[in-house]
């Protein structure tokens, strides 16, 4: 199992972040990795996403939402294959910091035959996660 993981405060309460993350029509208004996001938030549907993948490339993928905890948690999985191939879980969880503010973990958790030889190439998403994370704090601010 190969896991990424990022975070970043945000000074706003979670209902607004969770309004940017599940407002999926603005994202290609603001999101510089997730250039495009659709499907019903509805734990078992399939979202239709296409990313900026490391080096650039776009890459389209058509995920199951997995769990849906409104204002607190948001996950999908994209499996290549098969999960015993590549499965991918994508996390957005946002917890209370304590000061009015809201801290935003988002992660990745790949698993499957193909995630310890992938390793080096699956952490090349982590730079493009932090990326991610300063818009949805830019957007949840100015937006």
């Amino acid at each position: 199992m190969t896991r990424i993981e990022t975070e970043i405060a945000i000074p706003g309460p979670r209902e607004r972040v969770w309004k940017v993350l599940t407002g999926f029509a603005a994202y290609p208004q603001w999101s510089p990795t997730i250039l495009r996001i659709s499907g019903d938030l509805d734990v078992g549907s399939r979202l239709a996403v296409r990313i900026l993948g490391p080096g650039g490339r776009a890459v389209a993928f058509r995920p199951k939402l997995v769990a849906l905890e409104p204002g607190r948690l948001l996950r999908w999985d994209a499996v290549l294959l098969h999960p015993d191939v590549l499965s991918g879980l994508h996390e957005f969880r946002l917890d209370d910091d304590g000061i009015a503010g809201t801290r935003l973990v988002h992660s990745d958790t790949y698993s499957g035959v193909l995630a310890a030889p992938l390793r080096r190439l699956l952490a090349a998403n982590e730079p493009l996660m932090r990326r991610q994370n300063t818009a949805i704090r830019d957007r949840t601010l100015n937006g």
